[in-house]
């Protein structure tokens, strides 16, 4: 078995999803760290993720699942690549975002070592996939799980596979932090990489640009309704807070 498995969820992200996917296979490929592996779940309507996951496969071991019947969501999706995990540490990779640090995977597995349940670590936001803006170094708050997200994209998680948590197939704009506060109440602070390690990309085909005012309350009152009892003062005020936002 790898010491890691790398889990990404797939689909065509019109017409830039296989693109994308092969600058992220290509920083793989450089990393010094290779006791990996990796998983796609594609939820594709064509072939083109497929076709580039047959390419790699004399550089890189991957595993491509075919998902076209699951909800069409990244949580779902996700979900999907996780259950096909056989590594030690399962890392979360979007297939738009990749491992910008060639010593990253190393870093990850080492901040772990052999006792911590899960990780984070630093990133930042790129839009022509070189130049990085905006670093930042995760950290967890009482406002995280409604919106203030202070940790980043789920690409910056690894979770130990004993250990494993699914995201919540309910949600979508709050599908990360949720799932980091789940993993904060349960195994308490994870293990923290300063170091840049992700480079989060910005395009327009995100699903955050997309999320709707509506689709922001119904979230945040499921989320009101679900962590209702582990929610401090300052967690209801930026409940609050995002609810006046999503008017």
């Amino acid at each position: 078995m790898p010491a890691i498995t790398i889990c990404i969820p797939a689909y065509a992200m019109g017409g830039d999803g296989a693109r994308y996917l092969a600058e992220s296979f290509d920083h793989l490929c450089k990393q010094s760290f290779t006791d990996f592996d990796i998983v796609v779940s594609d939820q594709s309507d064509d072939a083109d993720v497929e076709t580039l996951c047959r390419a790699y496969e004399d550089r890189l071991s991957i595993t491509h699942l075919w998902n076209r019947d699951g909800p069409r969501q990244a949580s779902a999706n996700v979900n999907n690549a996780m259950v096909h995990a056989s590594g030690d540490v399962v890392k979360v990779l979007f297939q738009d975002d990749f491992i910008i640090d060639i010593n990253g995977l190393k870093a990850i597995f080492d901040a772990m070592g052999q006792g911590a349940d899960w990780c984070l670590c630093g990133s930042g936001v790129t839009r022509d996939g070189h130049t990085l803006m905006r670093p930042m170094t995760p950290r967890l708050t009482d406002r995280l799980h409604f919106g203030k997200n202070t940790v980043s994209s789920p690409s910056v998680l690894a979770m130990r596979r004993a250990s494993l948590m699914s995201f919540d197939e309910e949600l979508i704009w709050l599908m990360d932090v949720d799932l980091y506060k789940r993993l904060w109440d349960r195994y308490g602070h994870p293990a923290i990489v300063e170091d840049t390690v992700i480079a989060n990309r910005m395009h327009d085909g995100q699903v955050s640009a997309s999320v709707s005012k509506a689709l922001r309350q119904r979230e945040l009152r499921y989320m009101s309704r679900k962590f209702a009892k582990t929610t401090r003062l300052r967690g209801w005020l930026e409940y609050f807070r995002q609810r006046l936002k999503a008017l």
